[in-house]
């Protein structure tokens, strides 16, 4: 038997009244009658006293029983007669019990339809949907709350914005942008704690830091003239507040209660772990599809690399992908490959700097035609040496993840590609060097002549060969690629005149051809220029040696030879840049012959003119000026500030020492000899 057939069996058979009602109401809400017997059920349900226990009227009396959260009992009976005390007691006993049953079933309520909610938003992927229910199994478990407003924090406009309501506000609630810390939802948001206010006045304070703009929008979507409570708790995810549930009651008293409180706040506990499972689950989904695009790309790419049709036929199907202006900048060819169409003639140098140090995706500003652009570099790495790049214009300021993964994957076809055509122009500069090489050792002009065509070399031009050394780096392959790039651009510049053009290490040879002065000086001017280029690009020197030009086939070997001495000569100085081999002058004699000798034979003239005493260290500075001014007395006099008689004593002085004559004419020689090695090409050590 349950608690309400005892009460109404021990009414009727125990007290014995002729007729009663038995009404409740829970959470301050309205009464219903839920027990009569043989009483008018037309009659008024009783009103909310909030104090009284008993109350008499002349048709009935009534006995209150009053319990937490705005639950309240009512016994009407017939009759103007109080129960006496121990049937007063035992009937509260039967009311209690009946009470306590409410609150169990009501728990069991409140926990199957957290459970229920749960269960549903768990299998939502709609976000405003899942939004949406959440707030009403909200209102749903908390049956006082009249109305509720679910404000979702938006990142990118650093606001709480409202993205469900139920219970009554109208759509113009939508124009609501809260500011972190504005209002009660804001100011929820922010300290990640839950709020209840029971009064309209403090609501009313509360609400004080709401902008203007806000306070005309909310009230203008509903009437708050008789709210009387609210709570707001964060939604959490992580810690970090995600949502803020607030729930509004109207009536005449404040009826949300500190146990509706930790309930929402149970809800909400519960509804961040589902949005947060939410999250993983449609993060794992991304990631999961991402997996399947990553594969079905580099299937893509694995079908265009086996093609084999070039950089270009890449380029083009990377834009199907991608759908965004790209072009790939091979860097040792120094090639532009663009798709769909041009759009960047020449690849700044600041840029190409830029790229010899990019190892890692950035995003870049450059300026197209007077315009600036987003542009999105990805590097193209192999063998730990910057092959190149792919350049992707943004026009929108967007790069998704998938284009950033297609990026990624064609990078690898990418770079495979260029060391494929990189290994295919060194097997063609070793064949051109052997090549070159037996020309250069024929010595049949028939046989000369015939290699000659066979090279491409145009037997009616003046010829000379030019040889350019680039810094060793300590890695050996980043030296070679440095070659074949050095070699893309002297081949852009002048074709034409470089019939033959190889490397081998960090060694470039070039045979170049010219019909008049002027193409020659053309060529060396514009060489200069890729040496002041390259200078800045790779903070490395270049030393060039360039030969006589002959227009016979057979002095070819000669400028080679004259070319090569030239790099020697700059070495043997420890200098960089352009060497010719005519203007190194006297020096051509010195070039093969080892430091040791050299010193040797200017320390055989001069150490002897040495010695710790003044007078004797004018007879180096003397020997040096007289030999300067051509053997003439009074000039040389005149520079030293001395009398020629002076002179002439220094002079004898020198003989005496040296055991010379300054008139046997292969003494002189000596003497001019030493004189200018001394002064050009190796000071004295001492």
């Amino acid at each position: 038997m349950d608690s309400l057939k005892k009460i109404h069996q021990f009414l009727n058979e125990h007290c014995r009244l002729p007729s009663y009602q038995l009404w409740e109401s829970r959470n301050g809400l309205d009464f219903s009658l839920i027990i009569t017997h043989q009483f008018n059920d037309n009659a008024n349900p009783p009103t909310i006293q909030s104090k009284e226990t008993f109350i008499s009227y002349s048709e009935y009396n009534e006995i209150y029983f009053h319990y937490p959260s705005h639950s309240t009992i009512v016994l009407r009976s017939a009759g103007p007669n109080q129960l006496p005390s121990w049937d007063q007691e035992h009937l509260t006993l039967l009311v209690d019990l009946y009470y306590f049953q409410l609150m169990l079933e009501k728990e069991k309520h409140i926990r199957n339809k957290l459970i229920e909610s749960i269960r549903d938003i768990s299998i939502l992927e709609d976000l405003d949907f899942l939004l949406t229910k959440i707030l009403e199994n909200a209102l749903s478990v908390i049956p006082s709350a009249d109305m509720g407003v679910l404000w979702l924090y938006a990142g990118e406009l650093n606001k709480l914005i409202p993205k469900a309501w139920t219970g009554g506000p109208s759509e113009e609630i939508k124009k609501m942008r809260m500011n972190i810390g504005e209002g009660i939802i804001g100011k929820t948001f922010q300290t990640n704690q839950s709020i209840r206010l029971t009064s309209y006045e403090d609501i009313l304070l509360e609400s004080a830091t709401m902008s203007s703009e806000n306070t005309q929008h909310l009230l203008n979507s509903f009437s708050f003239e008789s709210l009387q409570s609210i709570i707001s708790v964060p939604i959490k995810v992580e810690e970090n507040s995600l949502c803020v549930l607030i729930v509004y009651q109207h009536g005449k008293t404040s009826l949300l209660t500190n146990e509706d409180q930790h309930l929402l706040e149970s809800f909400s506990d519960q509804v961040s772990i589902a949005l947060k499972n939410s999250k993983l689950f449609n993060d794992l989904k991304v990631h999961n599809q991402l997996l399947i695009q990553r594969d079905e790309i580099h299937d893509t790419f694995i079908k265009i690399s086996l093609q084999s049709k070039g950089l270009k036929f890449i380029v083009n199907e990377l834009y199907k992908l991608i759908n965004k202006p790209l072009m790939i900048f091979d860097f040792f060819e120094d090639q532009l490959f663009f798709s769909p169409n041009e759009w960047l003639f020449e690849v700044p140098n600041d840029l190409k700097k830029f790229i010899t140090q990019c190892q890692e995706p950035s995003f870049h500003s450059l300026m197209v035609s007077g315009q600036e652009k987003l542009i999105y570099i990805y590097p193209i790495v192999a063998i730990e040496v910057p092959f190149g790049l792919i350049m992707v214009e943004i026009n929108d300021g967007i790069l998704l993840p998938l284009d950033k993964m297609i990026l990624e994957q064609a990078s690898s076809i990418i770079s495979l590609e260029m060391i494929r055509r990189h290994s295919l122009t060194e097997s063609y500069y070793q064949e051109t060097q052997d090549l070159f090489m037996d020309f250069l050792e024929c010595n049949d002009n028939y046989l000369l002549t015939q290699k000659a065509v066979e090279l491409g070399i145009d037997v009616k031009c003046n010829h000379l060969v030019i040889l350019i050394y680039i810094p060793f780096h300590v890695d050996f392959q980043l030296t070679n690629l440095q070659a074949h790039k050095l070699i893309s651009l002297i081949k852009q510049h002048f074709h034409s005149y470089t019939p033959i053009i190889f490397g081998y290490r960090n060694k470039i040879t070039m045979l170049c051809q010219f019909s008049n002065p002027s193409e020659k000086k053309y060529l060396l001017n514009n060489l200069k220029t890729i040496q002041t280029s390259w200078k800045y690009l790779y903070d490395g020197d270049l030393k060039l040696g360039i030969g006589s030009s002959f227009k016979e086939l057979d002095h070819i070997q000669k400028s080679y030879t004259e070319a090569d001495r030239a790099i020697t000569y700059l070495a043997s100085k420890g200098l960089t840049g352009m060497m010719n081999f005519e203007e190194i002058g006297i020096n051509r004699l010195f070039i093969n012959h080892p430091n040791e000798e050299l010193n040797a034979f200017i320390n055989e003239v001069f150490l002897p003119l040495q010695s710790e005493n003044d007078q004797n260290l004018m007879l180096e500075q003397t020997l040096l000026i007289y030999m300067e001014n051509d053997r003439t007395p009074g000039k040389t006099a005149q520079l030293l500030h001395i009398h020629v008689n002076t002179l002439y004593k220094r002079l004898k002085k020198i003989e005496e020492i040296l055991h010379i004559s300054l008139t046997d004419t292969e003494d002189i020689l000596k003497l001019q000899l030493a004189c200018y090695l001394r002064k050009t090409i190796h000071p004295i050590s001492g």
